[in-house]
């Protein structure tokens, strides 16, 4: 028998029902299973959750006249003050299905600005990932499309680009009024799109990971940042060490309003550049010298004029490549004995900051590959 057939008939429709009833499969898989066998238009699920249940409890009149029952109810029909309280203790993600239902919803939802733990992103030409909090979204590219993973949906594929797809789901969210994130992590490869068309402006975010070799791209997705909300910045994978990018960076409201700062793996500091981060509480970074017995005290002068410095971490780099243990003790002062073949050593140097009753505590430690000073405020 077709299927076009089945549903020109309402009592073949509601055999096929009583049918997945006798199953006793779940009324989802059962409903799934009927739309699968006579199409998804024959009947919508809340008919189909009527006859259902209507069979189950063991009534099968087929010619039941609905005509008289009360209109159902539906999830709009909630009174205000109680989809508040329900909207109340959703976690941020669940929120986001719930806000896409409706209007109605929507306005509910929206009175409950989502603060995620973690936004992570991750945009190239394969694919195209994102973390909300613990829960994994991703969307891939296929050949003649894309494929969509979601948690607690099934697999769902499509002939869209993964970017276009996977922007479809993830730029809705990230619009959402309000939204706050206490870290945003962005991997800027080439294909990420503007700014605009993922984040709105301003985007309230505490704490920034951006991984790019592009810091055009780098400036463009921090500038949309909002300062008043933004505390910590971390920067991977930048390349270029033009004096003009510094500047431009240094001068941005989000850095200059930021309070920690951290650039991984970027030898593209020098000792002058220090003074621009005299506002922050805490910095790590890579510094380039170019005579170990000049510019190390000149670092230790300079970082003693921060008056809110509460930690730094720098590696330093001199023009043949790793600074010697023992320079870096002699210039600060301090003597390093004799050190055996492969030997490693930690030095504390203490320096009193003038005209005041805090220290500076330097710790060289000469592991690893490269000399790395630990500077810590001791009040």
């Amino acid at each position: 028998m077709s299927p076009d057939f089945i549903k020109e008939n309402h009592l073949y429709l509601k055999t096929c029902i009583l049918y997945e009833v006798l199953q006793k499969k779940p009324i989802f898989d059962s409903y799934r299973n009927f739309c699968n066998t006579v199409g998804k238009d024959a009947m919508d699920y809340p008919n189909f959750e009527f006859w259902y249940y209507r069979f189950y409890h063991g009534c099968r009149d087929f010619d039941y006249d609905r005509s008289a029952d009360p209109e159902p109810k539906t999830l709009v029909d909630i009174p205000v003050v109680l989809m508040n309280k329900i909207a109340e203790y959703l976690d941020p993600v669940e929120r986001t299905y719930l806000r896409s239902m409706n209007h109605a919803l929507k306005t509910v939802v929206d009175y409950f600005p989502p603060v995620f733990e973690k936004i992570e992103i991750s945009i190239s030409d394969t694919n195209l990932r994102w973390n909300l909090n613990n829960q994994s979204f991703s969307c891939f590219k296929k050949e003649g499309g894309c494929t969509l993973y979601r948690p607690n949906f099934p697999v769902e594929k499509s002939e869209m680009c993964h970017i276009q797809k996977g922007l479809k789901h993830l730029a809705p969210l990230l619009k959402i009024p309000n939204v706050q994130v206490n870290l945003l992590s962005l991997n800027l490869f080439e294909q990420i799109p503007d700014r605009d068309d993922l984040l709105p402006v301003p985007f309230n975010a505490k704490r920034v990971l951006f991984w790019s070799q592009d810091m055009n791209k780098v400036l463009q997705y921090l500038s949309g940042m909002n300062p008043g909300h933004l505390e910590s910045i971390s920067l991977d994978g930048l390349i270029s060490d033009e004096l003009e990018n510094h500047r431009i960076l240094f001068e941005t409201d989000q850095f200059k309003q930021a309070k920690r700062a951290e650039f991984k793996y970027y030898w593209g500091f020098n000792v002058e550049d220090l003074a621009s981060f005299s506002h922050l509480h805490r910095l790590k970074c890579q510094v380039r010298i170019d005579n170990t017995f000049e510019d190390v005290p000149r670092i230790r002068d300079i970082l003693s004029t921060f008056e809110e410095l509460e930690s730094c971490e720098l590696e330093l780099m001199g023009r043949l490549g790793r600074v010697p243990m023992r320079e870096l003790a002699d210039a600060l002062g301090e003597d390093t004995g004799p050190l055996a073949e492969g030997e490693h050593l930690t030095i504390i140097h203490r320096y009193r900051i003038p005209d005041s009753n805090d220290s500076l505590e330097f710790k060289i430690n000469n592991g690893g590959s490269r000399c790395r000073l630990e500077i810590h405020r001791i009040r």
